[in-house]
């Protein structure tokens, strides 16, 4: 999945900007999602596979899908996806650039991870941290439950992870104990 991430991080942000330019996000963000819904199709990726078929017959497919933005920046991106064999990563694609809509926006998403349910109290006063500590952004919080951390909370959104829980800690004290 990293490697997927990885290939798709330029071609989101390329794209963001071309749909910034032309003040099309949302046309573009929808676009790639209808993409990558055709490229999870069984039938659609042993198509596009197929060392056969030639890249002209695999961009139709893709382009086969209607779009309400520029058709030819659409069709041009598809055909580069194609032709460097990178379109399994379309669904990687389209989060990447429905992370920099959201974040253009002012959004911030926050998975917080704790051990049981947070009660409101709880959640309140972790909304209220977060508010802080993303002053001028609106949080959207999104709550997960896994008893595997024992206690505590790990707080997860996009490339920063605050890992307040027992099992982080023991863990962090096993790595000291091994160096």
């Amino acid at each position: 999945m990293a490697d997927l991430i990885t290939v798709a991080r330029p071609y989101a942000e390329a794209l963001y900007s071309v749909a910034k330019e032309g003040g099309q996000e949302q046309a573009w963000a929808d676009a790639l999602r209808v993409l990558a819904a055709m490229v999870a199709d069984a039938q659609a990726r042993a198509f596009l596979n197929d060392p056969e078929r030639p890249e002209a017959e695999k961009v139709a497919l893709l382009c086969a899908a209607p779009v309400t933005m520029d058709v030819k920046a659409w069709e041009s991106f598809l055909a580069l996806l194609i032709s460097n064999d990178r379109w399994a990563a379309a669904a990687e694609i389209g989060s990447l650039f429905d992370e920099a809509l959201r974040h253009a926006e002012g959004i911030v998403d926050v998975l917080v991870t704790s051990a049981i349910a947070l009660d409101a109290d709880q959640k309140t006063a972790v909304q209220s941290a977060l508010d802080r500590r993303f002053t001028g952004r609106k949080v959207v919080f999104h709550e997960s439950v896994d008893a595997a951390l024992i206690g505590g909370l790990v707080i997860h959104t996009g490339d920063l992870t605050i890992d307040a829980s027992v099992r982080g800690q023991v863990q962090q004290l096993a790595r000291t104990l091994r160096s």
